[in-house]
């Protein structure tokens, strides 16, 4: 069924798992965000350091988007950009597992703020590439609509994996799911690379 509303879309092979990918690494984002300042609690935070947290990670991808999206490696090294990016947000998911204070929560935040500041401009660039202005909106829509579809499911899982089990468990689910994207990012760049070759 979701397979044909995205066929819908008319999405090229490339545009097409690179949707999947997001979609998986924001369904593992999303299981955090409702819970976010309970865990920080539970590591002896407060409110205020939970408002730090997420500063440091959102001012980290600002400057990272704008100084590093309008380089010339950016530009050359998009698609090697997106799997670097993927494992480091898994690398950021994973360390979760290590935090025990506030401090070490910044130190993470640093990290996912490096990885989305990096990945976001690389994936928004060869997502969109070379469509007209009515394919573009239809193909960002789609995006757009399918994650927050996502992350919606992903607020009632990852609420209901930390109450039953731990956040142990749902910091692995979360690197786990964003090594899949990584893996999978992979993949279907080098065979989008290969197809490019031939048709050279």
């Amino acid at each position: 069924m979701k397979t044909r509303i995205i066929d819908k879309f008319n999405l090229d092979s490339r545009a097409k798992i690179l949707l999947y990918v997001s979609l998986i690494a924001s369904f593992a984002i999303g299981l955090l965000g409702p819970i976010y300042a309970i865990f920080v609690e539970e590591i002896g935070g407060s409110i205020l350091d939970a408002g730090i947290a997420y500063a440091i990670f959102s001012i980290f991808t600002g400057i990272l988007i704008i100084s590093f999206g309008s380089t010339k490696f950016f530009a050359r090294n998009t698609k090697k950009i997106v799997v670097i990016g993927y494992f480091i947000l898994a690398l950021g998911n994973l360390g979760y597992l290590l935090v025990k204070s506030p401090i070490h929560l910044f130190i993470v935040q640093v990290v996912l703020g490096i990885a989305i500041g990096i990945l976001e401009p690389a994936w928004d660039s060869i997502y969109a590439a070379r469509l007209s202005e009515k394919q573009e909106c239809k193909r960002w829509s789609l995006w757009s609509g399918s994650t927050y579809f996502l992350v919606g499911l992903a607020a009632i899982f990852g609420g209901f994996i930390a109450s039953t089990f731990s956040f142990k468990i749902l910091f692995l689910i979360m690197g786990a799911l964003s090594l899949i994207s990584a893996i999978i990012s992979i993949s279907i760049l080098k065979r989008t690379d290969k197809k490019e070759e031939k048709a050279k």
